[in-house]
């Protein structure tokens, strides 16, 4: 029995650190094609099953031994914390489901995201070794070269990856070209410290790295990344000279050479003219996001709007002036950096846990090297196993900073996230500390308490798994759903997408796209209806009316707190105007609730105004009075459209046509001037304008547009081409 339960040991062992190992690997150049998002998604699903292998090995490791072991360490109580605050952004969160799972959500800050990271660092920093530790640093090395060279290939506009969504230089396995640009400047002081200690031919591994990492920061060549690398390449420095009783001060025109480098491009910021162009990212500006942060924060001061969604509070607080730009009719996602995106979706509570968890192992780090630097003054050399692990410790410190730095400077990603909190596992496990041995005795409380957590645990992870696994087949259909409709292949596409609705019945983005996908397939069966519709088509296009109709409900019954589902349900009624009764009304309803939701948003003004302009239109001449009401109540949801972005075309045609319906010729002449300026070479609104200006109706020339999908609704500057009218009754 002892030797049955010995190798059940070393198998418990071997789950463990191999589990561990392989998701340090596969982080930073996992991806699979076949889901919409082909890298975060995928990274989550990964890590979720490794680091539950891992911890329920631990945990059997655990039973089976009758003993284990805990670092004492305030960490482990500011980590708890960090889960805390997560789990309460959870519960109080606008959308609870996303912001537990992540998607549709943001992935990488779901609280199930944060619970595997926070699980990762127990492991690492509790059961690994300062062997398995320096093993682990070394792996991640090795990825992170796979991971640089796809990405200097890819800016190169050299592309290898066998997949459409690859032949681009945007794409890359970090993420976005920021993402891959921080990861080059924290892997960097961990490559110089990792070619210090390595002895023989792993060495070229490293200068490889080095290599790399140099090419990708002169290729992205953003200023924000170059000051991180100066920050770094200093404090290497720094460090480094202090500790030179262990490091060959050659070593250091390394980060030398980097100070300079870094500086150099950072305050001259040179362009290269025989380099590829900067590919340049859009985000939100610092000041923007603070403003967003503290207006979220006073409705919900303690735990903010909840994981992952920031959207919301972007829809709900961005300012006036961003209407104007040219980006108007994008939601983001994410604020300016990660700080700034941590403290209105997590709360005061959330972002004092985050800064705590940011800065006490920095803290404890560089107070561990400063001290026992002190210590060792006068006294023998440390051993040399002892030199490579504060060696090590030295960089790990280094990139923590950098990281820290980062979080101020750019959002992160949950490849980023999981280099964070590796780097914090790996510096507080080779910091030395006592560790706390708790044996499990037989009808002891601690053991009936350990096996009930084991038995929890293992439930709740197999569950977890399990329901992640159908989560995972959902999106899978759900991605080959839109891509077999967008190929043409209609009917696949609608029953693959009915399927990931089966899977996976609590995502409203699913349901939303479902709604519609009906309603597209209605429109086809619309367009092939001739005189006389047989008994058969009636049963169906009244099938793919309630089917989208009620698809859109219970989108916005499961999260209603999305501009986006109410903005798609408003969308559907107003395009059924004519073909559902009632679908005036409640297309009105629809958009008020999402202006509630999103109340700068031209757009949704625009199809308001729209909903009252189609109802005016198909009122008879002997109903003049109530026809005047709708195009006044019209013409005034147009105007705030057109006053939250002077440059919306589609809102200034439709404003257009009202005015020339109210008899006010000269606002009409003034609007279609102003389009025809944006439109140039628009034909229809040149003869739209002369019939104006000849003091004629339009009424015949200018038709109401139908309704504009929400994903693609106008743009600045450009009119799109009227779809033809509801068909009638």
């Amino acid at each position: 029995m002892a030797k049955e339960s010995s190798l059940t040991l070393k198998i418990c062992d071997w789950a463990i650190k191999y589990s561990i190992y392989a998701a340090i690997f596969l982080m930073p150049i996992f991806f699979l094609p076949w889901t919409s998002d082909v890298l975060d998604f995928n990274k989550q699903a990964m890590l979720l099953l490794l680091v539950f292998v891992s911890f329920f090995a631990l945990l059997l490791r655990i039973l089976i031994s009758g003993k284990f072991e805990i670092k004492k360490s305030l960490m482990h109580i500011i980590a708890g914390a960090l889960f805390l605050a997560g789990l309460l952004a959870t519960v109080f969160s606008a959308y609870r489901y996303g912001s537990f799972w992540g998607m549709p959500q943001q992935v990488s800050e779901s609280l199930l995201t944060i619970t595997s990271l926070l699980l990762l660092y127990f492991l690492v920093s509790n059961v690994f070794s300062r062997k398995e530790i320096l093993i682990s640093a070394i792996v991640l090395s090795f990825s992170a070269i796979i991971a640089e060279f796809i990405g200097i290939l890819q800016l190169l506009s050299r592309f290898i990856l066998p997949f459409d969504f690859a032949k681009s230089a945007a794409f890359n396995t970090l993420g976005s070209i920021g993402s891959l640009g921080f990861f080059a400047a924290i892997t960097l002081p961990l490559a110089i410290v990792l070619l210090i200690i390595v002895k023989k031919w792993w060495r070229f591994l490293f200068v490889s790295e080095i290599i790399f990492s140099a090419l990708i920061l002169i290729l992205i060549n953003y200023s924000m990344i170059w000051w991180v690398v100066v920050i770094g390449s200093a404090l290497t420095l720094a460090l480094g000279i202090m500790k030179s009783d262990i490091i060959d001060g050659r070593w250091m025109a390394l980060p030398t050479f980097f100070l300079a480098l870094s500086l150099f491009f950072a305050l001259l910021n040179p362009q290269i003219s025989w380099l590829p162009q900067k590919t340049n990212e859009v985000f939100l500006s610092q000041n923007s996001g603070l403003d967003i942060a503290l207006r979220t924060l006073k409705e919900n001061p303690l735990f903010g709007s909840g994981l992952g969604t920031f959207a919301y509070d972007f829809s709900k607080f961005k300012s006036i002036d961003f209407s104007k730009s040219s980006l108007w009719n994008v939601t983001f996602n994410k604020s300016s950096s990660e700080i700034l995106n941590s403290l209105p979706t997590t709360g005061i509570l959330g972002f004092l846990a985050l800064l705590a968890f940011m800065a006490f192992p920095i803290f404890y780090g560089v107070k561990f090297l400063v001290l026992k630097q002190k210590s060792n003054a006068g006294l023998a050399a440390e051993k040399p196993a002892s030199q490579i692990y504060s060696i090590l410790l030295l960089g790990l410190s280094v990139v923590l900073v950098e990281q820290s730095i980062a979080y101020f400077l750019y959002n992160s990603n949950i490849t980023l996230a999981f280099f964070y909190f590796f780097t914090i596992a790996a510096l507080i496990g080779l910091i030395p500390e006592t560790k706390k041995e708790y044996a499990l005795k037989p009808s002891s409380l601690l053991t009936l308490i350990t096996t009930l957590v084991f038995t929890l645990v293992f439930i709740f992870g197999m569950g977890v798994l399990i329901l992640n696994g159908q989560r995972y087949i959902a999106e899978v259909n759900y991605y080959q759903g839109l891509a077999a409709y967008q190929a043409g292949n209609k009917t696949d596409g609608l029953k693959k997408m009915e399927s990931a609705v089966s899977l996976n019945s609590q995502s409203d983005l699913y349901f939303r796209q479902l709604s519609q996908v009906y309603f597209l397939t209605l429109q086809d069966k619309l367009q092939n209806v001739k005189s006389n519709i047989s008994d058969q088509q009636k049963i169906e296009i009244q099938n793919l009316v309630a089917n989208s109709i009620n698809a859109g409900k219970i989108a916005t019954d499961l999260n209603p707190k999305d501009a986006g589902n109410w903005s798609s349900r408003g969308y559907v009624y107003q395009s059924l105007i004519g073909v559902s009764g009632g679908a005036e009304t409640w297309a009105i309803n629809s958009y008020d609730s999402a202006l509630k939701l999103d109340p700068n948003n031209p757009y949704l003004f625009a199809q308001e105004g729209n909903v009252y302009l189609a109802e005016a239109e198909n009122l008879s001449d002997d109903q003049a009075s109530q026809k005047n009401q709708l195009l006044v109540k019209a013409q005034t949801q147009l105007e705030k459209a057109v006053f939250l972005n002077p440059n919306y075309s589609n809102a200034l045609y439709s404003l257009g046509i009202v005015y020339d319906a109210l008899g006010k010729k000269s606002k009409a002449i003034d609007a279609f001037t102003k389009l025809q300026q944006l439109n140039p070479t628009n034909a229809d609104i040149a003869k739209i304008l002369n019939n104006l200006n000849a003091g004629n109706s339009i009424s015949q020339t200018a038709t109401p547009p139908a309704a504009n999908p929400p994903s693609g609704n106008g743009g600045n500057g450009a009119v799109q081409n009227p779809p033809a009218k509801s068909p009638a009754k």
